[in-house]
């Protein structure tokens, strides 16, 4: 037997079944589970935000901005999505996305 030719055995059956997460990934670029940080977005609610601006103070790559007492915006491009905002912010203004 040609251990070779059932490689991609593991890989086509994933696909058989998650055909839907694959789409999600591949073509959309978002994971819904939030597992893959590199495709979570890290975002603040401008409803729940008051400005105080912790998330900006400990953020560990200064990827917040905005000014003293206004709604913060995260840079996504400078965002690690380590969580420190998520975990900093005392009005759960801030999630995943």
């Amino acid at each position: 037997m040609d251990y070779g030719q059932s490689a991609p055995n593991p890989v086509l059956s994933t696909m058989k079944y998650f055909k839907e997460e694959y789409k999600e990934h591949v073509i959309q670029k978002e994971c819904k589970a939030l597992e893959c940080k590199a495709m979570s977005k890290i975002t603040i609610n401008s409803e729940k935000c008051k400005g105080c601006g912790l998330c900006q103070k400990n953020c560990p790559v200064d990827a917040i901005e905005g000014e003293e007492r206004s709604v913060r915006q995260i840079n996504q491009d400078t965002c690690i999505k380590c969580g420190t905002c998520i975990n900093t912010c005392p009005f759960k203004a801030i999630g995943n996305n």
